[in-house]
């Protein structure tokens, strides 16, 4: 494998907590057959062994009041859990990984209908596991897990276009991320090959593919295993800069036109090691596939960051430490970075305790929500105790819920920066 000397003084380049870091130049990936080499790339660097630890951050530090979100609840639309999130033509798109369904609501919370179902026919899928929306066109792409394929919709209508089959290449893949006529699809393998990649790159007419990016042993410390998580791999998905991050990488990578390079750098002392990752694997191996992270708990190792979401000001992920999930804020004007075990929406309530992690942003603002698993406790803590807040927007439908309503969402407008 090549390697190519970087100069020390851009190896060393450090700027308070945030920085830029250059990329070694290693193996990338391919491309026609060619190998990728990432050459003096650079990313910017978030420490977060440097940043402040608070006992909360709160919402209303730099987002405005929410526009609140009452999902409809009926027979045709009760949604067990939401995998993935995405607005686009005043109407919200939710993909609900248990349901194998794609709701679409109104801006107002009001049930439109379903794309697709379950089923052999045409345009009907198998395992529904992820999509993503060619903006452009109005084109919705679902993604089969068990039969790799994508399947293509209007995304106003609904109707089925046509779909894209992709070859096999390892095991299963789960996510999927339209861009600039291409889709990119995760990539998984039983077999320790030697240039095994995170990603593939599919044309997205002829199901080939094109190239195949990130080394999972220099950017995952040597996992490429399947691994089907309660979220999608890709993030900022509505945007000109989408952005993948492996469960055991220090790097959030950005897809571009020509390549996916590292856009961000997570630095930490206790951050996972590819020794620490071996023992994990060696479990995966012995107990029949069975994914062992009790070794990483009990060391106390930072790994998963997950979450991610690029707001106007302000950049923020979740990710393990130990058996704690952190919470990371990183104010892109102040260079501040603030990181707490707790995320609070304090428009709900004072110093709100339940989590409403983010699902969604763009340029206007971002969308939290708050899932159907923690309504009951939502019920009991906030609303037959009095604590809702009675300023906030719906409040009487939400002081209605019950324990059989649909999850609620939350929009934020960033509050705008001070000069």
């Amino acid at each position: 494998m090549k390697k190519i000397f970087i100069s020390i003084a851009l190896a060393i380049v450090i700027i308070g907590i945030i920085g830029y870091c250059c990329a070694d130049s290693i193996y990338m990936g391919t491309k026609s057959g060619k190998e990728i080499l990432l050459n003096k790339t650079q990313s910017l660097l978030i420490d977060i062994d440097q940043a402040q630890s608070e006992d909360m951050i709160l919402y209303s530090s730099f987002l405005e009041a929410p526009d609140v979100i009452v999902l409809e609840t009926k027979n045709e639309c009760i949604i067990q859990n939401i995998y993935a999130l995405d607005v686009y033509n005043d109407k919200i798109y939710i993909l609900d990984d248990k349901a194998y369904s794609l709701f679409v609501f109104n801006r107002d919370g009001s049930f439109l209908h379903k794309i697709g179902r379950r089923g052999n026919g045409p345009g009907e899928y198998i395992e529904l596991s992820d999509f993503s929306i060619d903006r452009a066109r109005g084109i919705i792409y679902l993604w089969d897990e068990a039969a790799d394929k994508a399947y293509k919709y209007d995304a106003e209508t609904g109707k089925f276009i046509s779909s894209v089959q992709t070859e096999r290449d390892g095991d299963r893949s789960f996510c999927i991320q339209y861009y600039n006529d291409k889709l990119y699809i995760n990539r998984s393998s039983e077999e320790e090959e030697p240039g095994n990649c995170l990603l593939r790159e599919i044309d997205e007419k002829t199901g080939k593919q094109l190239a195949s990016f990130i080394s999972a042993e220099e950017y995952n410390r040597g996992w490429n295993y399947a691994l089907r998580l309660p979220y999608s791999f890709f993030y900022s998905k509505n945007t000109d800069h989408p952005k993948y991050i492996g469960i055991f990488s220090d790097k959030i990578f950005t897809i571009t036109k020509d390549s996916v390079i590292p856009a961000y750098t997570i630095k930490s002392k206790d951050f996972v090691k590819p020794s620490d990752v071996e023992k994990v694997i060696r479990k995966y191996k012995s107990n029949g596939h069975s994914f062992d992270l009790s070794d990483l708990y009990k060391d106390d190792k930072v790994f998963m960051i997950s979450g991610f979401v690029e707001m106007d000001n302000f950049i923020s992920f979740q990710y393990m430490k130990g058996y704690d999930r952190y919470y990371l804020l990183h104010n892109k004007q102040t260079k501040e970075t603030t990181v707490s075990l707790v995320f609070a929406d304090d428009y709900i309530s004072e110093k709100n305790n339940i989590p409403t992690d983010f699902c969604y942003s763009d340029k206007e603002g971002v969308v939290s929500v708050m899932k159907t698993e923690l309504i009951p406790y939502f019920i009991e803590n906030i609303i037959s105790k009095g604590l809702l807040n009675p300023h906030i927007d719906k409040h009487d439908e939400l002081m209605n819920m019950d324990e059989t309503s649909n999850p609620v969402l939350f929009f934020h407008k960033y509050k705008k920066s001070k000069k």
